[in-house]
């Protein structure tokens, strides 16, 4: 039997007069792989503050772990909220996740930098271990991260929008590689907007738009009618080889561009047409350079 490694009973937070998340009530078991997705503005960042400790409920109640037992948590920020112009090696990122030990960086004892540099190897970025952060592609920038948690023996990992950003291989490996962390026992929490990668990859989905929409496999809750709700526009669910394919329902955002309803001077290039070709008289008022 899983316990509950996350439970929100009745939560809701308030920014200023705004509701940002309204009497969430939601269990989350030990070892489990979640995506949290929904709009911008939707409040799943606030959420995953909320798990964290950073940010206290307004009203309701947030319990990590269970029976009282302590978890061992760890983050991983948006890498748009990261200062690469700090002066850090990946070496002294990843060591920085044992800040809580009170030790100086410089001064990081061997074996906390044979541990770095093991879980560095790890995630395949071994090799990069002294170079300077902001030097790195964005996806060996977010392995650096999750390193850096992962020095913390997280048995909760929190990662917010870890696929921004970054293009669809990069995408899938870093879902791939999250993927092998949950096999290994740590519990994994994630945000994102990426709805095809999240029905590919991950096991179980929260969406939430200020409320609770739906919980549950990605083939229970991206169907049309919870898209709808949770995002407000149609959209299109397709099933192909076993997998969702979720996109924009083309008619929610066709313009009609019929030639009769623009006046008549509007060029052809608005209507997507290429325009007749044009002569010129050797009178005619410009020129066309000539290649070569």
């Amino acid at each position: 039997m899983h316990h509950p490694i996350i439970e929100f009973e009745s939560v809701s937070y308030t920014y200023g007069e705004g509701v940002v998340l309204d009497r969430i009530s939601l269990t989350i078991p030990e070892g489990a792989f979640v995506g949290v997705v929904g709009p911008s503005g939707a409040g799943k960042t606030t959420m995953l503050k909320l798990i964290s400790g950073t940010t206290k409920p307004a009203a309701g109640m947030v319990r990590i772990g269970s029976n009282g037992a302590k978890v061992r948590l760890a983050v991983v920020p948006q890498i748009e909220a990261i200062d690469w112009n700090f002066p850090v090696t990946v070496e002294e990122v990843v060591l920085l996740g044992r800040a809580a030990d009170r030790r100086l960086v410089p001064w990081a004892q061997a074996s906390a930098r044979a541990e770095a540099r093991e879980i560095l190897d790890k995630l395949g970025i071994g090799q990069l271990a002294h170079r300077h952060i902001r030097n790195l592609s964005g996806g060996q920038q977010q392995r650096a991260f999750i390193a850096r948690a992962l020095m913390r023996k997280p048995e909760l990992l929190l990662l917010d929008e870890p696929t921004a950003g970054v293009d669809v291989k990069t995408r899938h490996d870093i879902l791939h590689l999250l993927h092998s962390l949950n096999h290994e026992g740590i519990a994994i929490v994630l945000t994102t907007h990426d709805l095809n990668a999240v029905a590919a990859h991950l096991p179980s989905l929260v969406c939430i738009n200020r409320k609770l929409i739906a919980m549950g496999t990605p083939q229970e809750v991206l169907t049309p009618s919870v898209l709808s709700e949770l995002y407000g526009a149609d959209m299109v669910v397709i099933q192909q080889e076993g997998m969702l394919l979720i996109g924009d329902l083309p008619s929610a955002f066709k313009d009609e561009h019929a030639r009769a309803q623009h006046p008549e001077e509007v060029p052809a290039a608005h209507f997507g047409e290429q325009p007749p070709p044009h002569a010129h008289d050797e009178g005619a008022g410009h020129t066309h350079q000539r290649e070569g």
